[in-house]
């Protein structure tokens, strides 16, 4: 990845923090744009919000102040992780100027798994290495020990509703009792609180120590400034958990929603410098067909990954699998017309825009290939997933958008029913 790539990207998204680095091996050194090619070199822009509308950035950060419990919710590759770790590290970094009166620690960042329970999240009862039944806490209540901040990133992919029992009453403001310190009799309690001021507390933590406690009460206060954070994945809400409406209740959830596919052909005019035209074209015919059907809806980081797919093949000198030279379309077919509309500026001053008429030119079979290949490996589970919708996307991406060609898109469907 170039210097000048690299300029434009931070042209393109200001806000956007850079981790880029020019180092190559263990020596050191600029790269070439070979060598760029050979370690993997992806643009930051396939792992980052493209265009994230200010209004959604003011409600991300309005309802973190607003609320114990906040949760993105959005198609996957939208950056919902990304911007929620960008809007927190903007708060960490002057918390005064976002509304709150304390410092904010880093926070705690967690993937919950399909088999947690209660134990996992809020704690439980455990064997400790003399035997003895003690209570462990979990992940809330050490956030809230260490008065950091809690995020679920993927949150559905454990069942929430499950496993957040005595959460629930919590988050509506009440104390609740989550264990007992010890497993005798008159053990204290460990109870879940909210603390006054913005800070948390914790009282008598050395209970949980002592196998015979007796004395007072544990108690977990959390401060009026901590917060439990959460990214969800809408599609895949079809196939994992599904927040219940109680749990609902207890979050504000805040919409991500995909780009345009004008913002999209922005973006990915950047990402694909140096790819034919005609196939940067097809690649955001591929999105449009999405982004046109809420059914089919999804980010535009999977997208992105193709045009780094297809440049692969292309610079790699990839295997072609038919005879090279073909155009995309059987003879029996003809490209159909692509309904985008020209870019008329582009980042990188030594691209072309993509044009409509990119969108019929001929691609060659390796070109073709590469393409569908793609698609295939960045959007096929998805596609098991969307059956219902599948038909009509089809159309989009075939007859109206000219993506790929029939015989492409049966290849994918296809293959993409072995990926489950």
């Amino acid at each position: 990845m170039t210097d000048r790539i690299v300029q434009a990207l931070v042209d393109m998204f200001p806000d956007v923090p850079v981790d880029y680095s020019a180092e190559f091996g263990p020596h050191g050194g600029t790269t070439t744009a070979a060598q760029d090619r050979a370690i993997g070199t992806a643009l930051p822009v396939s792992t980052i919000p493209l265009v994230i509308d200010e209004r959604v950035n003011r409600m991300v950060r309005l309802a973190i102040l607003s609320a114990p419990g906040v949760i993105l919710v959005g198609p996957p590759g939208t950056g919902k992780t990304t911007l929620l770790r960008q809007i927190v590290e903007q708060i960490r970094s002057d918390y005064e100027s976002f509304g709150f009166t304390k410092p904010v620690e880093e926070p705690t960042w967690t993937a919950p798994q399909e088999n947690w329970t209660t134990n996992d999240l809020v704690g439980g009862t455990t064997v400790d290495t003399q035997g003895h039944l003690r209570f462990r806490p979990g992940l809330v209540l050490r956030s809230i020990a260490e008065d950091r901040w809690l995020v679920l990133d993927e949150a559905n992919r454990a069942d929430m509703d499950r496993i957040f029992g005595g959460l629930l009453t919590w988050l509506s403001g009440q104390e609740v009792v989550v264990g007992q310190a010890a497993h005798i009799l008159d053990s204290p309690s460990v109870r879940l609180q909210w603390a006054e001021g913005p800070a948390s507390e914790t009282e008598n933590l050395d209970q949980l120590s002592d196998p015979m406690a007796g004395g007072p009460d544990v108690a977990y206060a959390a401060g009026t400034e901590w917060r439990i954070l959460g990214t969800y994945n809408a599609i895949d809400a079809q196939r994992v958990f599904r927040f219940g409406q109680a749990l609902g209740r207890r979050f504000l959830r805040v919409p991500i929603p995909t780009p345009s596919t004008d913002q999209f052909r922005q973006a990915i005019e950047v990402s694909a410098a140096g790819l034919p035209l005609s196939l940067t074209a097809r690649i955001v015919g591929l999105y449009d067909a999405h982004h046109r059907s809420a059914d089919t809806d999804l980010g535009p980081a999977v997208f992105l990954r193709i045009a780094d797919y297809v440049r692969a093949g292309i610079e790699t000198g990839a295997e072609t699998l038919l005879d090279d030279g073909s155009a995309t379309f059987p003879s029996s077919e003809t490209a159909p017309e692509f309904r985008g509309s020209r870019i008329d500026a582009v980042a990188d001053g030594d691209a072309q825009p993509v044009e409509a008429s990119d969108a019929r030119s001929a691609l060659t079979s390796a070109e073709s290939e590469l393409l569908a290949e793609g698609y295939l490996i960045n959007v096929g589970t998805w596609l098991h997933q969307m059956e219902d919708s599948v038909d009509a996307l089809g159309d989009r991406v075939v007859s109206e958008n000219g993506a790929l060609s029939v015989a492409e898109w049966q290849w994918v469907i296809e293959s993409s029913r072995v990926l489950g």
